[in-house]
């Protein structure tokens, strides 16, 4: 069918076989790609299986604009069981990976089984082998792509040392720098003795109305391009929020304890003054936020916003050049910056304020910060105090018998850099997230400035003043339409009008669909996960934000806060709405 191959190659690293089958034409249609397909696959072929178990399938999946010429489609997703939250993981990642895999003639693969040695697997227009890459074990993930596009200029998706290790929050890192981070994906591929996937693809994506398709493609580019938002990712990328989240009260310094930080010392635009930042796109990207910055003799890709205030303000440091030589360590050995930098924050918190008693970890800790790059590195080879904080932060403060308010998680997923109470909704997104705190499947924080789409239901409004009906109804609708382009797959950063995801849609699958019945599709994709994780164990109570977030910093309105009471209320609503049943708050 136009948009899609329907074909998936299947995988057994315990076999050493490999095959291809296709799916139902009625799924592609009903869970769009991406992720919804990816749940859907994870239907078929996952389970209440251990993370780490060989029948743990890693399921990559990519969407009908994929592989085509439509504006920042370039990305694929990641599903599998999360060892860190034990939940259903997924995550997405741009860079070419995606756009060469749907290009080699693949839809996605599903990988089961482990390999008793480090194996590689090589794509190459169609064709596949598995190779045993033992002298790639152990390497960083610069290293293991250098090696791998030696002899052709492969997209590389591949894990660092962090994921050999089976760091609970390492990532699955492509084309550089880019990462398939949060739920600590890399360590499943770590079971599995898999090192690194490498794919060239060169084949023509064929869509229902090529003429149409293209002129959509030229629409939506010109909206992008000239959005007054993007012009800010342009110049400044994604760090470009730590000058306009600052005016919001969206920063959170200190372990989320105040906003105190010297924010001149941290500004995006200080950043590209005092260092050799250049900008880089990922495939059919017309906005380039990507930033590599020469420094030290090397590229060091990033930061992101996420990282500098996490690896910023969150820990109390206001050195750039520290934030880009941690980044890059992070980055190197195959570990997700937010959760990396919430943990490193926390545990400087329990050591000051006496909660956690360890000469080891008190030993991390100096006025300078000189010792935070050992810290980095002992987590990633889980070496001394580095092999506990490796699995997570949750677990790791709930073993030292820590009050659980002041675990700044949800479902054990370390709560990202947009603060709850600068947007109270963000919060619900937390809250009720299927892979647990979670920016991605939710952006409040930009909807209630004004990014909103009233057409489909997503209005924007008082941040502060949230348990309605309306309100609530607003964080379902967001949630629903991230879910289409986690399926399409489209980044996040782009904002065409949504009509003319229908449209491109309808034009490349050669399915008939509006916005609106695109919406209801991503509401079913969030109910298919929602019952994924009930089968895996998930209970309402486990909908829950800890009160390290949601009370008052000094200097701010009280409304900011939330309370027990009202946070119960507005999730009683939000199960309402979604049809989920009573909610129970945790007891």
């Amino acid at each position: 069918m136009p948009g899609f191959w329907n074909r998936i190659l299947f995988i057994d690293l315990t076999r050493g076989d490999a095959w291809t089958d296709g799916i139902p034409e009625e799924v592609w249609e009903r869970y769009v790609g991406g992720v919804g397909v990816g749940s859907y696959l994870f239907t078929r072929y996952g389970g209440n299986f251990d993370p780490f178990s060989e029948k743990n399938p890693l399921i990559i999946t990519t969407g009908p604009l994929v592989g085509t010429a439509f504006p920042n489609s370039g990305r694929h997703e990641v599903v599998s069981r999360s060892p860190l939250t034990t939940f259903l993981g997924e995550s997405n990642s741009g860079g070419r990976f995606g756009f060469e895999l749907k290009r080699s003639g693949f839809d996605g693969m599903v990988i089961s089984g482990k390999s008793d040695v480090p194996v590689s697997i090589f794509i190459n227009d169609g064709e596949f082998r598995i190779v045993r890459t033992p002298e790639l074990w152990g390497l960083d993930i610069y290293e293991t792509q250098k090696k791998l596009k030696k002899d052709k200029n492969y997209s590389v998706m591949c894990i660092g040392p962090a994921g050999e290790n089976l760091v609970l929050f390492s990532s699955i890192m492509n084309d550089e720098g880019r990462a398939a981070g949060r739920t600590g994906l890399g360590a499943v591929m770590g079971s599995k003795k898999l090192k690194a996937i490498a794919v060239y693809g060169r084949r023509i994506v064929e869509v229902s109305d090529r003429l149409e398709y293209n002129r959509v493609v030229k629409e939506a580019s010109k909206s992008i391009i000239e959005s007054p938002v993007v012009s800010g990712f342009r110049s400044y990328g994604s760090m470009i929020w730590m000058d306009g989240g600052i005016g919001f009260n969206d920063i959170p310094a200190n372990y989320f304890m105040d906003r105190r930080f010297q924010f001149d010392d941290l500004s995006s635009i200080k950043f590209h003054e005092d260092y050799n930042v250049s900008s880089y796109n990922c495939a059919t990207c017309v906005i380039g936020c990507g930033r590599t910055v020469k420094y030290g003799g090397i590229n060091i890709d990033g930061p992101e916003y996420e990282t500098v205030a996490a690896l910023g303000p969150l820990l109390g440091n206001t050195s750039f050049q520290k934030i880009l030589d941690w980044n890059h360590a992070i980055n190197r050995l195959g570990m997700d910056t937010i959760s990396t930098g919430v943990i490193i924050s926390a545990l400087r918190y329990f050591v000051k304020s006496g909660v956690v008693k360890d000469e080891q970890i008190e030993s991390y800790y100096s006025d300078n910060f000189d010792n935070i790059g050992r810290m980095i590195l002992d987590i990633a080879m889980r070496k001394g105090p580095g092999n506990r904080i490796a699995d997570g932060l949750y677990r790791y403060s709930t073993s030292m018998g820590i009050d659980r308010d002041l675990i700044a998680t949800v479902k054990g997923l370390e709560i990202p850099l947009h603060d709850p109470r600068a947007f109270k909704l963000q919060g619900i997104v937390y809250a009720t997230s299927s892979r647990g705190a979670d920016h991605m499947q939710g952006d409040m924080y930009q909807i209630d400035i004004g990014g909103d789409h009233p057409d489909i239901g997503i209005v924007s409004g008082d941040r502060f003043n949230v348990d309605s009906d309306d309100r609530v109804r607003t964080v379902i609708k967001t949630q629903d339409f991230r879910q289409i382009y986690n399926s399409l797959i489209v980044c996040y950063y782009a904002q065409p009008d949504p009509s003319l995801l229908a449209s491109a849609y309808s034009l490349s699958t050669g399915i008939s669909a509006s916005i609106n019945d695109l919406m209801d599709r991503g509401s079913e994709i969030v109910n298919l996960k929602r019952k994924i994780n009930e089968d895996l164990g998930l209970k309402p109570e486990d909908d829950w934000l800890p009160a390290i977030v949601r009370r008052p910093v000094d200097g701010e309105p009280p409304e900011s806060g939330m309370s027990n009471e009202e946070l119960i209320s507005i999730l009683q609503k939000y199960y309402a709405l979604r049809g989920w049943g009573k909610y129970r708050p945790p007891s």
